[in-house]
């Protein structure tokens, strides 16, 4: 990505792995998407998940620009888990549509946000847990989804 500013170079990331994650939900509906699979979680919590995480990387870019620290710091991997299982369960009798909108959303966010950061402040060695675009986070997810649905035939 040569010749490409960091913002760029990000977003760049973000929409290849939004087209990703839609690709690999295209067709699915509701009934489908809310099964569990082998690890408790359906199609629907994957999304709520990448939205929350979105939505709060969508902070730690705003801290960060505005020249604050990381407020996300690493945490220990209980405590990622406990936030992963609440946020899931409390968004879990949201319809897919919703689901799907509502990771669009955070996700413009969090391109507001990169557009709006000055380029130093996109640094990744400035953030701990969340990284400035959540690329890789939604890739590993599209894959899992993808995964699942050659295991269903879907």
């Amino acid at each position: 990505m040569r010749g490409l500013t960091l913002q760029r170079q990000l977003l760049s990331e973000i929409d290849a792995a939004a087209e990703r994650v839609s690709a690999a939900i295209a067709g699915l509906t509701d009934e489908p998407a809310s099964r569990a699979a082998a690890d408790g979680w359906s199609v629907k919590d994957q999304l709520t998940h990448m939205t929350f995480w979105h939505e709060m990387r969508f902070f730690e870019i705003s801290r960060i620009a505005r020249g604050g620290r990381a407020g996300f710091p690493a945490t220990d991997e209980k405590g990622v888990e406990r936030i992963n299982e609440q946020m899931a369960a409390n968004r879990r009798p949201l319809p897919l549509a919703q689901v799907v909108a509502d990771l669009e959303f955070a996700r413009e966010m969090v391109k507001q946000a990169v557009l709006s950061a000055p380029e130093d402040r996109l640094d990744p060695r400035l953030y701990d847990e969340l990284g400035p675009n959540g690329a890789g986070h939604e890739t590993d997810h599209a894959q899992i989804i993808e995964v699942w649905r050659k295991q269903e035939g879907l």
